[in-house]
């Protein structure tokens, strides 16, 4: 006989107090959620804590739903037991719950129980940690979650960052910051003064080329491997992207990144705007792979121009000391600024160096 049941765990934020501190307005809210999804009530307990707070327990044939608020916290946390398989009303209820507590926000942890223990957190997105901590962003809407040849994709919504994209599970920008991200970018290169050819490695989300769009440069072309990133970008993030695509100055070619540099030149700038790994086709380990591309990107520059990149987290030295290596090879004057970018919750380094 297989037994099977699904319990989810639920944080809802942003309720009005006086909602929450009503005995009667949330035990009846239960109820009315649990009629609207056809769960069958045995019994219902509930209890006006002094000062504040109160606690809703329902029993049900199915299993139990409770309540808790936190007026003062305008938050309210849910427990779901239920013995089914499908959880489309499990979250009926939840959503009911949402829209009567006049919510602003909820999370969700789905966790199979039974005979198997697993966790579904479908809400929350966990970039793989490259440092000693992990940090969670939460979608209030999942806009986009999808694959391409080459990558994961997803766009979500976040109440603190507006509009996020991720690739492979790894933030590329958020609208929230994105102009941090972009000036930082894009600065080195206008400080230089020729903008006549410029280049963006990588960058598919626009937001680099619509900051530097912004400075009236002459021709720019933008390399990235992945069209769908570019076609995602014009529908979700026009915030960020703007009408960057569709400028008569800008030429968008999708093609490898590595292989483009190593076959064009005579660039005033070239921005460097790839993933942290943009090694990971190549067998090569990653020094040796970032030397022979940054000798090719100093190849395809014009004398005096200019190399504007992204590095790393202020918290990986060994990487920032390894990129430090590998460009003071080949170009002079190598600077480098840490900028705190919000959404990615850490300093980040961008680097600048001028052809010899």
């Amino acid at each position: 006989m297989r037994i099977s049941g699904i319990q989810l765990l639920v944080e809802i934020n942003g309720c009005p107090p006086e909602i929450l501190d009503d005995e009667t307005t949330v035990r009846e809210t239960l109820l009315r959620g649990m009629q609207v999804c056809g769960f069958s009530v045995v019994e219902t307990f509930s209890h006006k804590f002094n000062p504040i707070g109160v606690t809703v327990v329902s029993i049900i044939h199915e299993s139990h739903v409770s309540v808790h608020t936190f007026p003062e916290a305008r938050h309210v946390s849910i427990d779901i037991f239920h013995c089914i398989d499908d959880p489309a009303p499990l979250y009926t209820l939840l959503d009911f719950m949402k829209k009567e507590l006049r919510a602003k926000s909820m999370r969700v942890l789905e966790v199979s129980r039974v005979n198997r223990l697993s966790v579904n957190n479908t809400a929350d997105i966990t970039p793989h940690p490259a440092t000693s901590f992990e940090v969670d962003y939460y979608a209030t809407r999942t806009l986009v979650d999808t694959g391409s040849e080459y990558q994961h994709i997803r766009v979500i919504e976040n109440e603190t960052f507006g509009r996020m994209l991720f690739l492979n599970n790894d933030l590329q920008v958020a609208e929230k910051d994105a102009h941090l991200y972009n000036r930082a970018m894009v600065e080195p290169v206008v400080s230089n003064g020729k903008l006549d050819n410029v280049l963006i490695l990588g960058g598919g989300d626009g937001g680099v080329l619509n900051e530097l769009l912004r400075h009236n440069p002459g021709n720019v072309t933008l390399v990235d491997i992945d069209e769908r990133v570019v076609s995602i970008a014009r529908e979700y993030l026009p915030a960020i992207c703007g009408n960057a695509f569709d400028d008569e100055r800008v030429s968008v070619v999708f093609d490898d990144a590595v292989s483009y540099v190593n076959n064009h030149q005579r660039y005033d700038a070239v921005i460097y705007d790839l993933t942290m790994d943009p090694e990971g086709h190549s067998r090569l380990d990653r020094k040796t792979f970032l030397s022979r591309l940054f000798s090719s990107i100093h190849r395809s520059l014009n004398p005096g121009g200019i190399l504007s990149m992204q590095v790393c987290s202020g918290y990986e030295p060994e990487i920032f000391e390894m990129i430090r290596d590998v460009l003071n090879r080949y170009f002079d004057s190598f600077e480098h600024e840490s900028v705190h970018i919000p959404s990615f919750c850490e300093p980040w380094i961008f680097a600048r160096a001028t052809k010899r």
